[in-house]
């Protein structure tokens, strides 16, 4: 098995595509560290990180970071080297300072679930099929569910995790996973079109609005008015060329 992730610079736009569908796009831990590097250092330039797949799959999971059977390891290591990585990815694809589309062709699964809802967007095709299948191995897949906190109803999760069924694209855009289902001729098309929409904008602008998604969220409504001023204000101050009061 490959561990395959190539990151790419574009026009506008940092992609970070998934290369190994004969291994099922499995992320070892080492490739997930990748991820979060380059999402730490984006070009100033950049208005749109993609996150896609080579063929169709997206992604079935992680490469086991488990100890072998037979090897002891205390709580504190197990959190150190299974917990921690994957978190690590979900929390940088929410935090990075430009949104992040999910491209899905295929299926979606564990960690491969966990990337789609850590995204801003996601554009799946009818094809597309997610799952939490953690469960079936007695794994409490407590990783994945915080990568839906806020995101996909908790009842949804909640029937995902215990019920370990597998959901077509269209049950998830009602749970709020995927945010468009298209027909899998039109996907690219699809992402096409958001992509030029995004290089349209100004870094300022796209910027303010991935901090505001990214803010926003459980604060008082006096505060999130607050942070939704200072955002606009600071953008559109970069427009006119002001850094002060009129």
């Amino acid at each position: 098995m490959q561990d395959v992730i190539d990151i790419r610079a574009g026009e506008g736009v940092l992609d970070i595509l998934l290369s190994d569908p004969e291994g099922g796009n499995l992320v070892s831990n080492e490739a997930g560290e990748r991820i979060v590097s380059a999402l730490a250092d984006l070009d100033p330039t950049v208005r749109l990180v993609r996150l896609m797949s080579t063929g169709e799959t997206f992604c079935l999971g992680r490469v086991s970071p488990m100890p072998k059977p037979g090897v002891v390891v205390t709580g504190h290591g197990l959190k150190t080297r299974v917990a921690e990585p994957a978190l690590a990815v979900y929390r940088a694809l929410r935090e990075t300072c430009v949104p992040v589309v999910a491209v899905v062709r295929g299926p979606a699964h564990g960690f491969g679930a966990g990337l789609v809802a850590a995204a801003d967007i996601a554009i799946a095709t009818e094809a597309a099929r997610f799952a939490i299948p953690e469960m079936a191995r007695d794994i409490p897949p407590t990783l994945v569910m915080t990568a839906m906190l806020d995101r996909v109803s908790a009842k949804a999760v909640a029937d995902l995790v215990i019920g370990q069924h597998e959901v077509d694209a269209v049950t998830a855009l009602s749970y709020g996973l995927v945010s468009r289902v298209v027909p899998a001729e039109a996907l690219d098309e699809a992402v096409e079109a958001l992509t030029e929409k995004a290089r349209a904008a100004s870094a300022e602008s796209i910027r303010a609005v991935k901090e505001y998604w990214r803010a926003a969220p459980g604060l008082p409504y006096a505060s999130a008015s607050s942070l939704a001023a200072n955002l606009a204000g600071t953008a559109l101050s970069a427009r006119f060329g002001k850094t002060g009061p009129a």
